[in-house]
């Protein structure tokens, strides 16, 4: 018997050797390329057929691709900075890869960084706030007296951020008497490059008989300008030996803003350019199927005709030879089963098994396609149905009594067939037994299992997405998301997409927007996919990022995107409220003004037209902010006890306005000593 079988399996290999060579079919592959080194997906890797090294297709943003072969074609991998890899398809539809990186030999960089020092400090002053950008504008005055031509000034302001306890230092100015300098030259051999106040540094011929009055108008960056800020200068007279006169002086204290109470309406966009937003991807997913033949007592050859085998047999082709015609499907493996019923000799019985499965499967055979004998994995086994397999037909009918006699006969005679099937013919009821419930025992039996690409269901998505999310493509999480009912569950889907797709930019824009709608906005998603993007990103990712800074006061960043946005009233208000936090104040003062008297009066107050700013501030109502704005107001007039009663108005409908005011240079004098304590403490 285990010959017969080996014979079958051997020819079976045989006709699969044959056909080798045979005309292949097109089939479509796809599959995802990642690293060796950290399992990231590779963006940009070539695909070709090695055979005439045609180039098939290239990997997307997540690695994968999709080529149409020959079934036995060979591929080859390709990209810069990793080892080619040559792989056979052999048939397959799925064909995942890693790369090795490769070694490359870079010539050596060294890049010299220059720390950016920015300018701003001197007197008594004010920080004025445009964007992200502290501005001074002051003098420092000298006498006369104390400068001569052999002595050196250095002028170091330096802006020290209260809140986060920074420092940050201004250039500085250098003004060297022509004594001074000439010394400096020959002590450092005439390599100015020595001295590292060199570039700073003005030479003044004379001292004169006037005072020297210096001005300083700069600038300094700060990541938040909503922080509590402190202008410091550092003054140091010195000659060749000694420092004659040193002292460090606080000129500006809190920042002026007036366009932090802005009426922020700038909100996120979802992604709706067809362009950017996936397309469904297909999931390869096994199907079974199966096919039962029956067979006449004692005959091994199929007869088509008896019972359902023409139309079971029928059935099988046609799915087989759906799979062969369709280039996202394949067959994976083919099983067949051969049993005989327990009547008689085991060995007898046996053999008409193996033969019947062979006769069934010659059939078959003839009906496959060449490539699909070549590459599916075949399998078979010949059995003999027990006697108990007739005892669960019988009880299966509710024929307990005659179930219950050929339980006892094979109790009676344990793994004795032979005597079992002896005695059995003797019962009453062995007429019945062997027209209706044998024949059911004598069949022959097909499953197989096909790999087919297809899009999933919203009802498979949904039971993916509960079970192992970790298998869901961009465009699954996409689709529930779009069915999803309340913004929370949006969120959550879409945090969970950012986290299998780091670089799914569609679902980090409309995270964000959800956020922002939330009234907790934030950058940390969408920023890195929109610069890595480069130039193609959806305008409504650049208008929700703009939103998004600017909710964070990172105005520059945010005026950046917003000139790049096109003239559309979608991306309209976010563009103004871009330009109006980075001081382009008379490009939207109108369409600000328009939207509200309380806007107006921040602008008013922003270009220093104090004058109207009160004037309107008048017809302003009575909430915190507005009386907060009044009191700045009244203050710039030098109304002083107009600006302490809308003032303390404020605070009292706001305590929470009371930290605001300690950092706003526009009123904190106002407040009763709550600076000066701080500043004590440091």
């Amino acid at each position: 018997m285990e010959k017969t079988i080996k014979h079958i399996l051997l020819t079976l290999v045989f006709i699969a050797a044959a056909v080798s060579g045979a005309d292949a079919r097109k089939i479509n592959v796809h599959g995802v390329v990642t690293s060796q080194d950290n399992g990231e997906p590779i963006q940009g890797v070539s695909i070709f057929d090695s055979k005439n090294h045609h180039l098939l297709g290239a990997t997307n943003d997540e690695g994968k691709y999709l080529v149409t072969v020959d079934d036995a074609d060979v591929i080859e991998f390709c990209i810069l900075g990793h080892q080619n890899q040559t792989i056979p398809v052999n048939g397959r539809l799925n064909i995942d890869v890693e790369l090795e990186r490769e070694a490359l030999a870079l010539t050596e960089l060294v890049v010299q960084a220059k720390r950016r020092n920015n300018v701003i400090l001197a007197e008594p002053t004010d920080m004025d706030v445009v964007g992200n950008y502290l501005h001074i504008k002051t003098r420092v005055r000298m006498p006369h007296e104390m400068f001569n031509t052999s002595a050196r000034l250095i002028i170091q302001p330096m802006v020290y951020n209260v809140t986060r306890k920074e420092i940050n230092y201004m250039q500085p100015i250098v003004y060297d008497g022509w004594r001074y300098n000439d010394t400096q030259e020959r002590m450092y051999d005439f390599d100015r490059s020595k001295d590292p106040l060199s570039e700073y540094v003005q030479i003044k011929e004379t001292s004169g008989r006037k005072d020297n009055i210096i001005s300083i108008n700069d600038s300094i960056y700060v990541e938040n300008p909503k922080d509590d800020f402190r202008c410091d200068v550092m003054l140091s007279l010195e000659d060749y030996n000694h420092i004659m006169y040193g002292d460090t002086t606080t000129i500006a204290r809190g920042v002026i803003n007036p366009l932090r109470f802005l009426d922020l309406k700038a909100s996120g966009l979802f992604v709706t350019d067809n362009d950017f937003l996936p397309t469904p991807d297909l999931q390869l997913r096994d199907t079974q199927g199966d096919v039962n033949l029956t067979f006449k007592v004692n005959q091994t050859k199929l007869d088509l005709n008896l019972g359902d085998n023409r139309a079971e047999m029928d059935s099988l082709l046609a799915q087989i030879h759906e799979i062969e015609q369709d280039p996202n499907s394949t067959l994976k493996s083919f099983a067949i089963f051969g049993t005989a019923s327990p009547e008689g000799q085991y060995e007898h019985n046996l053999k008409l098994a193996t033969d019947r499965l062979k006769s069934a499967m010659d059939i078959i055979y003839e009906n496959l396609d060449e490539s699909t004998r070549r590459n599916a994995t075949f399998e078979s086994e010949a059995s003999v149905e027990s006697w108990m397999a007739v005892v669960d037909l019988l009880r299966a009918d509710s024929l307990i009594a005659e179930a219950e006699a050929v339980e006892n006969i094979i109790d009676r005679y344990p793994n004795q067939n032979l005597r079992q099937s002896y005695a059995i013919s003797r019962l009453p009821g062995y007429d019945k037994i062997k027209e209706i419930y044998l024949p059911k025992l004598r069949r022959v039996s097909y499953q197989y299992v096909s790999s087919r690409y297809r899009y999933l269901t919203d009802e498979e998505i949904a039971e993916l997405y509960r079970t192992d999310s970790r298998k869901l493509n961009r465009y699954e999480f996409w689709r529930l998301y779009t069915l999803a009912e309340t913004p929370e569950e949006k969120e959550t889907i879409m945090r969970r997409a950012l986290e299998i797709h780091p670089n799914f930019l569609v679902a980090a824009n409309d995270l964000t927007a959800l956020l922002i709608q939330k009234g907790e906005p934030t950058s940390e998603y969408l920023a890195p996919l929109v610069q890595k993007a480069g130039n193609r990103v959806p305008n409504e990712a650049r208008a929700t990022l703009a939103a998004a800074y600017l909710h964070e006061s990172n105005f520059l960043e945010a005026d950046s995107l917003a000139e790049l946005l096109p003239n559309d009233p979608r991306y309209h208000k976010t563009t103004v409220y871009a330009k109006a936090l980075n001081g382009k104040y008379l490009e939207v003062m109108q369409e600000l003004a328009n939207e509200s008297r309380f806007n107006e009066v921040l602008l008013l107050l922003a270009v220093k037209a104090n004058d109207e700013a009160w004037e309107k501030s008048k017809q302003l109502g009575n909430s915190a902010k507005e009386e907060y704005v009044k009191a700045i107001c009244a203050n710039r007039m030098d109304y002083y006890m107009e600006a302490i009663d809308h003032i303390e108005k404020a605070l009292r409908l706001d305590p929470e306005l009371r930290e605001i005011a300690k950092v706003d240079g526009d009123v904190m004098e106002l407040l009763d000593g709550d600076n000066q304590q701080e500043d004590e403490k440091e």
